[in-house]
């Protein structure tokens, strides 16, 4: 059957404006995640895609609310279904913005199509510059968990991640246009100063975002595709903020594994050189909790969802103010840790304070193992609690614990068994 929507976007794609391959990216993203509030900033048959998106996931989703409601049998789809995730109703909406300044673009012709295709029940057309838009129209928008950014230059992409990344939702995703460009460079060669080549290289601003994201404690990834065959309008740069249920839960790999059931055993992928964690990360916990409280309003809304777990709205009555004001110092603390929301539900994560405790001073490493029995066994009692009762230790990490007293860990594991103070059996290790 001929689906219109395949007619108005042959008329609105633009071959030479780069997203004939990231539209329908975009419109998977928006199935995928399932964005209640999606803004865009320059509209295209990008705006179009987004659209199409949001309808078939409004409309997946009013099918797996009836599953789960038991109106519709479907065993195999339920099996994969998160139940509270799905008994709400999915009412996405799609902001664009666009001052239609730029002549020879599709823009102006975006808003005629959704219109013709009835989704401009789910479109929002704020025809303005954004750098005009005030705080208060931004707050007004929400917490944003789809951002598509396909407007302006370099600069213009950091402004618009330095006004609306603060308003991205925890686990909320944002997608730029263009991550690498075309330059030329000067090649090195034997001899001489070399020669003049064209290069596709990141652009400052994923340079820029990668080191950001490599620093302990980030709160998001960074992920690059490009697209090969393009010396410009090539690839996307997606953008994803952590939400607070994704902190590192501290534990090695393989007890990870052992914990789910897995009945191999492997060692974990080496795919990059992975910082050992230090009590540094204890201190970011803690300077995001100073930070997220260290504001009148963020107080007040944090200690109104420790004495009663509420949705936004009772929150918001409770303490007089708007929900935008509400929204906007929920995000910052779900961020922090110190909130979670359980459908419109949010209540205080007290778990957060644990990761923030400095742990105990260990002990200074020793010049050598006491030789004398009397003293090796005092030195050894010192190392035990370096290990919780009863976790079971695979030898490897053993041996990282152990390496920072003494780089003879086969010597100080061998003593400490002989002691009993550690248990060991088919290659774990254990404190009794």
């Amino acid at each position: 059957m001929h689906d219109p929507a395949d007619k108005a976007l042959s008329l609105l794609t633009r071959p030479g404006m780069g997203t004939e391959n990231a539209g329908p990216l975009l419109r998977a993203l928006a199935m995928m995640l399932r964005p209640r509030t999606v803004v865009e900033v320059g509209a295209g048959s990008s705006t179009l895609h987004l659209l199409l998106g949001l309808r078939d996931a409004r409309s997946e989703a009013s099918e797996d609310r009836r599953i789960v409601r038991g109106e519709v049998v479907a065993d195999e789809r339920a099996s994969v279904l998160r139940p509270g995730a799905v008994v709400e109703d999915y009412a996405p909406r799609l902001l664009v913005v666009d001052d239609l300044s730029v002549p020879g673009t599709s823009a102006h012709r975006a808003r005629d199509a959704a219109r013709t295709l009835g989704l401009d029940n789910l479109l929002t057309f704020v025809e303005r510059d954004f750098f005009d838009l005030t705080d208060q129209e931004l707050d007004r928008w929400g917490p944003l968990d789809l951002v598509w950014l396909d407007a302006g230059t370099q600069a213009d992409d950091a402004a618009f991640l330095t006004a609306l990344w603060p308003r991205v939702a925890p686990g909320g995703t944002v997608v730029l246009h263009e991550p690498y460009l075309a330059t030329t460079v000067e090649t090195s060669a034997e001899g001489n100063r070399g020669r003049v080549a064209c290069r596709i290289v990141p652009t400052p601003l994923l340079q820029e975002l990668r080191r950001q994201a490599a620093a302990s404690g980030s709160g998001f990834d960074v992920l690059a595709l490009s697209e090969p065959h393009k010396q410009r309008q090539a690839g996307l740069l997606l953008l994803r903020k952590h939400g607070a249920w994704e902190r590192d839960r501290g534990a090695p790999f393989s007890e990870e594994l052992k914990a789910l059931g897995e009945t191999r055993s492997a060692e974990a992928p080496l795919l990059g050189e992975a910082p050992a964690r230090t009590t540094g990360d204890r201190a970011d916990t803690a300077d995001r909790i100073v930070a997220a409280l260290a504001d009148d309003t963020r107080r007040a809304v944090y200690s109104a969802i420790a004495l009663q777990a509420d949705a936004t709205p009772g929150v918001a009555e409770r303490l007089g103010m708007t929900p935008a004001q509400c929204t906007k110092a929920l995000v910052t603390l779900e961020q922090a840790g110190l909130v979670t929301r359980t459908g419109k539900i949010w209540s205080a994560d007290s778990d957060v304070w644990r990761h923030a405790v400095p742990q105990r001073q260990r002990p200074q490493r020793q010049a050598s193992i006491p030789s004398k029995r009397s003293k090796r066994r005092a030195f050894l009692e010192e190392l035990v609690p370096r290990f919780a009762p009863l976790r079971r230790y695979p030898e490897a990490e053993v041996n990282e614990l152990l390496r920072e007293v003494d780089p003879d860990v086969a010597a100080l594991r061998r003593y400490l068994v002989e002691e009993q103070l550690i248990m060991r059996a088919d290659g774990q290790y254990w404190r009794p």
